[in-house]
């Protein structure tokens, strides 16, 4: 909890970014992408490449980085220390409390092609749909109940 609370602090904007990634995963039925790994894939994104952008920006940032890294490098936090896990698994991403556990453990190598392949399309929506000022094509990435507030 203090984890997300800091990232939070640092961008007030973290939760609503989390919201949208669980609209996404639950319109796209991505249920073997588990809410804590969407936070800390968020979490990374923030560390690597800051908030200094709208918040549609740096969604379409979090669907680039899970297509483009094709989630295949290990995430870890300033707040992990050792004893550092080895992991095999295809999705590695290190519990920022104990850097012994993979929260991602449980994502299988099919999962991690459909996920990525899944965030790749939506990432091509989104650069389409910010360029046409297109709400419709957002649909195709949240569902056709999205609303946007004026």
């Amino acid at each position: 909890m203090k984890f997300v609370r800091d990232r939070k602090n640092v961008d007030p904007d973290f939760r609503t970014l989390v919201r949208l990634a669980k609209r996404w995963r639950n319109y796209k039925e991505l249920s073997h992408l588990k809410s804590f790994v969407i936070e800390l894939i968020m979490a990374h994104v923030l560390a690597k490449y800051g908030r200094g952008a709208t918040v549609e920006k740096r969604f379409r940032r979090f669907l680039w980085y899970v297509a483009d890294s094709g989630l295949q490098e290990m995430i870890s936090f300033s707040e992990n220390e050792p004893p550092f896990g080895t992991f095999t698994d295809p999705v590695v991403i290190l519990d920022p409390v104990s850097s012994l556990n993979n929260v991602a453990g449980r994502i299988t190598e099919a999962e991690r092609v459909e996920i990525v392949a899944a965030a790749n399309d939506a990432w091509e929506v989104a650069h389409f749909a910010s360029a046409e000022d297109d709400l419709g094509e957002w649909k195709k990435i949240f569902g056709p109940g999205f609303k946007v507030e004026d």
